[in-house]
C-alpha cells in the first residue's frame, strides 16, 4: 500500500494510518466541523479501498471542536495528553481489532540514598498524598516522565526534593501492584543512590512537596514502625540495608546499544555475574 503523494498521512509498519495533523492539508480541512467531515469522509474511503487497517488521528486541544465529528465517523478514544487527544478506528469489517490499548501502568521510583562516608540514609516526609501527616519518615519517590529512564528519574527526585546530588548504582528490588490512579497498574522500582563525590550533604527541601527530610541511621530506617513485618516495603527495606553494606549487588543498569539496525542506547537490567 502506497502513501499518495502530499497525502496528510503516513503508513505505519502494521499497514495502520497515522494522520499528521501538522500537514497543510489536514489545517485546511481542519478549518469548520463541516469541512473536516466532508475531508475525513474522503479520507476513510481512500483507506479502505487501499486495505488500510488501523487509523490514528491526533487532534490538538485547539481542534477539539473536532471530535464530534470524528466520533461520529467511527473514531473513539486511546489517549490523551495536555495538548491533544489521540483517537482510533479501525477499518476492516472482517477482522478483530488490534490496535494495542493504551499505556496500561505508571512507573514509580524510590530512592534509597546512602552517605558511605557517615554511614547515614536520606529520608523525608511528605506534605501532600497518602504519605502525610501520618509521621511516616520514607525514601524519596515519584513517578517517571515521559522518555525518562529509571536511574535519571531517581536521581532527578532527590535532588527536586531535597537538593542532595547523588549517583544512581543498582536497582534493590521492583513491586508490581494494581493501585495506580485511574485504574492504572502501579511499576515501582527502589534504586540505591550514593552520594555524589564531593556533594554537599546539606538538606534544601522542596517546600511545596516536603515537609521535613534528615539523614537518619540505618538501624532507623530498616526499624520504621510504619512497615509491617513481611511487608513488600519491609522485604524492599531490607535489601536497601544489605546493598548499602555490600551484602547485595542488587541489578545493574547498563546503556547498550539497541541494535537490530536501529540507533541509540538503551538501558538493560542485568543482575551481576558472579
Amino acid at each position: 500500500m502506497a502513501t499518495a503523494t502530499n497525502a496528510p498521512w503516513t503508513i505505519d509498519r502494521y499497514g495502520g494510518i497515522i494522520v499528521d495533523n501538522a500537514h497543510d492539508a489536514f489545517v485546511r480541512a481542519a478549518r469548520t466541523p463541516e469541512a473536516f467531515d466532508a475531508t475525513l469522509g474522503g479520507w476513510l474511503a481512500t483507506w479502505r479501498a487501499s486495505g488500510a487497517r488501523g487509523v490514528w488521528l491526533k487532534l490538538a486541544l485547539d481542534d477539539a471542536r473536532l471530535v464530534p465529528v470524528a466520533k461520529e465517523r467511527g473514531f473513539e478514544f486511546h489517549h490523551a495528553e495536555r495538548t491533544y487527544v489521540m483517537m482510533t478506528t479501525w477499518l476492516p469489517s472482517d477482522e478483530a481489532s488490534t490496535i494495542p490499548n493504551n499505556a496500561s501502568h505508571q512507573v514509580g521510583v524510590g530512592a534509597f540514598v546512602y552517605d558511605g562516608e557517615n554511614e547515614k540514609v536520606l529520608l523525608v516526609q511528605e506534605r501532600r498524598g497518602p504519605a502525610s501527616g501520618r509521621d511516616l519518615w520514607k525514601m524519596p519517590t515519584g513517578l517517571l516522565e515521559a522518555g525518562e529512564d529509571i536511574p535519571d528519574a531517581a536521581v532527578r527526585e532527590v535532588l527536586e526534593e531535597t537538593g542532595i546530588e547523588t549517583t544512581f548504582d543498582a536497582v534493590v528490588g521492583c513491586r508490581h501492584g494494581h493501585f495506580g490512579l485511574f485504574g492504572k497498574s502501579d511499576l515501582f522500582f527502589c534504586v540505591g543512590l550514593r552520594v555524589k563525590d564531593g556533594a554537599s550533604r546539606e538538606i534544601k527541601i522542596q517546600e511545596t512537596e516536603i515537609e521535613r527530610a534528615k539523614w537518619a541511621s540505618v538501624d532507623e530506617f530498616l526499624n520504621n514502625p510504619n512497615i509491617e513485618p513481611g511487608s513488600h516495603a519491609h522485604a524492599l527495606h531490607e535489601r536497601c540495608v544489605r546493598w548499602s553494606v555490600g551484602d547485595y549487588a542488587g541489578i545493574v543498569g547498563k546503556k547498550l546499544p539497541l541494535g537490530f539496525g536501529r540507533s541509540g542506547d538503551v538501558y538493560t537490567y542485568v543482575t551481576t555475574e558472579t
